[in-house]
């Protein structure tokens, strides 16, 4: 299967979706490649059908985008065909493949804050916020970034069992990897080269750690 059919299939996937619809919304016009991309996803498990519907959750149009992504398609691209909660979702499918147990939209209270997706090896832990930014001026981005430093803080003084967290922020449109105080900005298409590699980088980045008893 193309990548680029892969790709634009993650546009089309939705919870009930016919063939029709499912052309018009993933740009395949050809009816009969359509029927040809979804019987490959649903021969990989990906999606069911329901009488002369096809039927998507939110796990299977994640799924469908590491599919992508895995056959060679860029990982950008395919991550803006997804929503935010579908692109958490695909954040949390990096993690989860580099072994980490990992946890979204993670709230606390008193100070209210919320982390997008957190992933935990042991007592090491990267918490990620996804921003959708084309360009970005220093200032914002340095705010954002300081304002991830102060919720991974947060999680180290929560949970007991975590003493290190790496605060990173995740985006779709950035160039090039880059920090701001030491919070690493990430590019989605860098993200699993990121991940796989974070502990050799903990010299260079913001790393949050547990001072004394908790």
């Amino acid at each position: 299967m193309h990548p680029a059919l892969l790709a634009r299939a993650v546009a089309g996937m939705a919870e009930q979706v016919t063939v029709d619809e499912f052309c018009s919304a993933s740009g395949i016009a050809a009816r009969s490649v359509a029927k040809g991309v979804t019987e490959f996803l649903l021969a990989r498990g990906i999606g069911r059908v329901d009488g002369a519907t096809l039927c998507f959750s939110c796990s299977d149009r994640v799924k469908a985008a590491m599919l992508a992504i895995g056959a060679g398609c860029d990982p950008e691209h395919v991550s803006q065909t997804l929503s935010w909660k579908d692109f958490e979702g695909l954040a949390s499918q990096v993690l989860s493949s580099l072994g980490y147990r990992t946890y979204t939209n993670v709230r606390f209270t008193k100070p209210r804050m919320e982390i997008d997706v957190v992933g935990v090896d042991g007592g090491f832990a990267v918490a990620l916020d996804c921003k959708h930014w084309k360009k970005g001026n220093l200032s914002a981005i340095s705010a954002y970034c300081a304002k991830q430093a102060a919720r991974a803080q947060e999680l180290v003084r929560r949970e007991n069992t975590i003493t290190q967290a790496v605060p990173a922020v995740l985006t779709l449109h950035a160039e090039r990897a880059m920090s701001a105080g030491g919070v690493p900005v990430i590019p989605v298409s860098r993200l699993g080269s990121f991940l796989a590699d974070v502990r050799r980088f903990l010299p260079e980045v913001n790393v949050v750690t547990r001072q004394g008893p908790a």
